[in-house]
């Protein structure tokens, strides 16, 4: 299923962007004499390819010999016609227009208008049991659609493109603003005060997936878990924008996927957007991109450097810092993870070494679960904490050791 899973994950990039695309489907399946004949289904896609790679057309074959085609903008005008072409090859006796219902060769998706439907569609092909595309046309209103699986019932199992498209279709009817999580950062002045640097916002997965899809093995880091944060970040950006928008010159920061910043949807909102005030914001880079996809990360710092907003390195752990050099980046703010089973790298000398290289203004010690994080921030001569004890006692609660850990 590896063309049909492609396919899927193709869909979603095409609705990710702000550019139209045509999707023709050939169902080659909805006729017999075409599924018994190897040699004549052949003849016919080899026809299509000649048809359609001309005009810059991308083919993903399916099981049962049907194709989907994907035409960009410029070419629409003659997309029609191409369709009209390859029935012609098929069925060179057929007068155009007498096709019914149930025997029609192409059919033609608008994206984004038709994406539902075409989802729809699709989500016959990455079913296991091969069910063979039949009636082409719209299920006609009241009727359901063709699925065979109920988009209502629990996903489960391992997350691959099927599971993610039924959770992007259970998504599409939910309400993420209660899963919209934000913790502030905090600088402690010298005379023991904390002020507000900036409030981070991030979309709360593990409590989404309690609530919505409990039953789906996530692993952070899985290239389909990435497609998950994709999607979500598209919903929640506009909201945390929304609720920011109201409060103009306070900072905040985006924990969003790198591949979202790359993104033309992204790339298009930080410039267009005339309610962002891009000087408040700040974009939050993993450590995982950084080190993985390194000549993305810097096409997306340069973009990000031109829209003047913040940009903050997040996840980086005490036993990384020996072997990097990351006071060569140009961040605004590097995330330090502190915690009492780590505090014992301090004293490694790559480690310290590195540590002291690092400009103190921009060093931020995150995930900070106990007070015990003061005295280690103080003798580096650091002043900016992020965590769940730092709340605590930036809100003057006293009972400090009694703050949830990450």
């Amino acid at each position: 299923m590896e063309q049909e899973e492609g396919f899927n994950l193709a869909i979603r990039r095409m609705l990710r962007t702000s550019n139209t695309y045509y999707v023709m489907l050939i169902a080659y399946s909805n006729f017999s004499f075409m599924r018994k004949n190897h040699d004549l289904l052949q003849l016919l896609q080899n026809t299509t390819e000649d048809t359609v790679l001309p005009h810059g057309g991308t083919i993903y074959q399916m099981r049962r010999g049907d194709q989907f085609v994907v035409f960009n903008e410029a070419v629409g005008e003659k997309v029609a016609t191409l369709a009209a072409n390859i029935t012609a090859a098929a069925f060179p006796d057929r007068k155009p227009g007498c096709e019914d219902d149930e025997h029609v060769l192409t059919r033609i998706f608008h994206i984004p208008q038709d994406y539902l439907e075409l989802r729809r569609t699709t989500s016959i092909y990455l079913d296991a049991t091969g069910t063979p595309m039949m009636a082409l046309a719209p299920a006609p209103a009241g009727t359901g659609t063709a699925d065979p699986k109920s988009l209502k019932e629990e996903p489960d199992g391992p997350l691959n493109a099927w599971t993610l498209s039924r959770i992007e279709t259970l998504l599409a009817e939910t309400d993420l603003a209660p899963y919209i999580r934000s913790q502030t950062v905090y600088e402690l002045d010298p005379q023991g005060r904390w002020q507000r640097v900036f409030d981070e916002y991030f979309t709360s997965i593990a409590d989404l997936a309690r609530d919505k899809f409990p039953k789906v093995d996530l692993h952070p880091g899985d290239r389909m878990f990435m497609e998950l944060c994709r999607a979500l970040d598209r919903r929640s950006i506009p909201e945390i924008i929304r609720r920011n928008h109201a409060r103009p010159g306070r900072r905040f920061s985006l924990n969003i996927g790198l591949s979202t910043f790359t993104g033309p949807y992204f790339t298009k909102l930080i410039h267009d957007a005339p309610q962002l005030d891009r000087k408040s914001m700040i974009l939050e880079i993993n450590r995982s991109d950084l080190m993985h996809q390194p000549r993305a990360t810097a096409k997306a710092l340069k973009i990000m450097r031109e829209a003047e907003v913040g940009i903050a390195l997040d996840g980086i752990t005490l036993d990384l810092l020996g072997i990097t050099n990351l006071q060569r980046v140009d961040f605004d703010y590097i995330k330090i993870v502190i915690s009492p089973s780590t505090m014992w790298l301090l004293r490694d000398s790559d480690c310290l070494a590195s540590l002291k290289k690092l400009p103190r203004e921009k060093i931020i010690l995150c995930h900070c679960e106990k007070d015990s994080v003061l005295p280690v921030g103080k003798a580096f001569n650091l002043n900016k904490y992020q965590g769940w004890i730092i709340d605590k006692l930036a809100s003057g609660g006293a009972d400090a050791e009694s703050a949830p850990s990450s």
